[in-house]
Formats: C-alpha cells, structure tokens, sequence
C-alpha cells in the first residue's frame, strides 16, 4: 500500500503542474513544528489503538477523508525529524490509509481516477432532488460560485492542502450521466481568523451533471481532471447552501460576489502580516487542521508553548528553488520506511 500510495502522490503532483506557493512555501514552516507535530499525533495515533480504538473512526478525527492522505506528507517528515522509528511510521500511514478506505465507497488512491465518498443510493438521492436548474447562466454562475469558495478556503489555509475545507468527489455515473460533487466545509473558523467577517455561508455543496462528451477524473488531491470547458458537457446544475437548495434563484451569484469580497478582504490582511506573523498563521492552520486529535483528549488545538517560541526566535529559512522539487527526492522524504539523511 505504501509504494501505491506513494505511486499515487505522484500522479497528484504532476496534474497539480506549478503551484505558486503563497504565501510562503510550506518548506519554510515544517522546521517549526514538523518534529513536534509529527510526535505528539503518533503518541496520540498509538494511545488511541492500544485503547482499542479502529483506524476507521481515527481517520474521522481529520477534517476530510482528502485530508488525511495529504496532511501524510506534513506528519510523516516531522515523525522523521523527530526520530519516530521507521515501524512506527509505517503502522501509521498504513493504518490510517486503511481507515480511510472505510469511510470511502472506491479506491482510497483514486487509481481508477475516482474520488468516491457516496454510496449508490445517496448517489441516486441526489440526482432525484428537486433543485436542479438547467441553461449555461446557472452553470456559469454554480461553477464561479464554487470558484469563489476554493479562492475562500485557499486564503484561510494558504498554500498546500485546500481539503481541510473543501474536496471534490466523483465522478459518479448515473445512467448516461455523470456526476460530480464540489463539498465546502467549515467556511468560517473563527477561532483561526477572528477578524474575519463570518461568511454568508457555513457549509456549501455545489453539484453538476455531465453528459458523457468529456472525460471526468479526480485524483488523490482533489484535482478534477477534464479536457473541455465544463460549461459545454453540463446538462443541469445544483446549488445547496447550509442545506438549502438556491441555484433557481440569484443567491449564487450573490454569494459568489461576497465571497470574492471576503477573498479581498483577507488578501489584504494577509498582506499587511509580517513574515513571522504569516508563518505563525500558517503552523496554526495547519493545528487547525488535527484539532479533532486534541480536543478529544481535552487539549487545546493550538500549536504548543515550544512551537510559539520557535517561531519567535528560530530564522525562517528560504525558500527552495524550483530545482529542489525532484520527485525522486520529494518521494524518499515521504517514504516512512527510508529515514532522513542524517537520522
């Protein structure tokens, strides 16, 4: 499973092609807290087993079954940098591998280029409700909608792993259809960014239908796969906003407008942040991120006393250049059965 896994990461990188790492690149921020992180969530991970507990119910303890591949590649560095043994890690990724393909419906790797999370009937359920809209405006409209949301969530948790708050699934075929299922989650943590407005929104499903004319794939980090324009193989759209259905109204392109405003809004905050205050940002998403491991314990979610020390003193190193990102390289640093040079 490990060099399926790891098969499948790559894959991911090479649709993801360029990615402009904003504000920081993540490099920059594992020196802060990668040991400290990596260490206290397997001596959660091996606690929580030893009670007994299934690795189907601790891969529900991340905010998606999305995230609990991608936030592998923080942990897994940081458990190695930490000394973890290879075993140890190994148990880990495999474990929570094997938990999360209990709460999906297809391949965790998405190796048939499926990302399934929905059993036939909630499949079927959703293609019989009432508010699907047909005609290009409302899918123009839905898809800037679902734009908008991802530019959300991009500026709350920065450069790296979009699904602590959204993930793609599908494609799903529906007789001589196909469906494909955008989820928004947790669009307002206000404990992470407590000056920003509460969106208009907290839970977002934005849904569309296609004809068989394209090609649908999805891989292991939520990247849709496709050769045309979406607009031109959709055959109808749904919009669903905190469980109400809204794409027959103008509610989408409203939302969308405050959402892109919200977008602005923290672009701008952001950008009047210090590094420091940038990178302390950062390492607390990424917190953010595996509080579900804290809080059960009755620990708080943020980053440790150590880790606010760090990044108050330690030199934030540069980032990496493109010539670093060599697969072969990035792949042995995710590998848990190979330790670091040095370790």
């Amino acid at each position: 499973m490990i060099d399926d896994f790891l098969d499948a990461v790559g894959v991911a990188f090479v649709n993801a092609g360029q990615i402009v790492p904003w504000p920081m690149h993540i490099a920059q921020i594992g020196p802060f807290f990668g040991d400290l992180e990596g260490a206290d969530i397997m001596r959660r991970y091996s606690s929580a087993r030893a009670d007994g507990v299934p690795d189907g119910e601790l891969a529900k303890r991340y905010p998606s079954p999305s995230s609990a591949k991608s936030l592998m590649l923080d942990l897994i560095p940081g458990m190695k940098v930490a000394g973890v043994p290879a075993a140890d890690r190994v148990a880990f990724m495999t474990g929570i591998l094997a938990g999360t393909a209990e709460i999906e419906t297809g391949d965790v790797l998405c190796r048939d280029g499926g990302h399934r999370l929905l059993g036939p009937d909630e499949v079927q359920g959703l293609v019989a409700g009432s508010g699907w809209v047909t005609g290009q405006e409302r899918a123009r409209s839905a898809f800037e909608l679902s734009g908008a949301a991802q530019a959300l969530v991009w500026s709350l948790h920065f450069y790296g792993w979009t699904d602590i708050s959204f993930v793609i699934h599908g494609p799903y075929r529906v007789g001589d259809r196909v469906l494909i299922v955008r989820d928004f989650f947790d669009l307002d943590p206000g404990e992470l960014w407590p000056d920003l407005p509460a969106p208009p929104c907290r839970e977002l499903r934005v849904l569309s239908l296609h004809d068989t004319t394209d090609e649908f794939r999805v891989d292991i980090f939520n990247h849709l796969l496709h050769q045309r324009s979406l607009k031109d193989s959709t055959t109808a759209v749904r919009v669903v906003v905190d469980g109400h259905d809204v794409a027959g109204d103008e509610r989408p392109g409203a939302l969308g407008k405050e959402l892109v405003g919200l977008v602005r809004r923290q672009k701008t905050a952001i950008d009047r942040l210090s590094e420091r205050e940038v990178l302390t940002k950062f390492v607390e998403s990424r917190y953010y991120a595996m509080r579900d491991w804290r809080v059960r314990d009755g620990d708080a979610w943020q980053p440790p006393r150590e880790v606010y020390d760090r990044m108050a003193t330690l030199p934030i190193p540069p980032a990496p250049s493109d010539d670093d990102d060599e697969w072969m390289a990035l792949r042995n640093i995710f590998d848990p059965r190979v330790d670091l040079p040095g370790n």
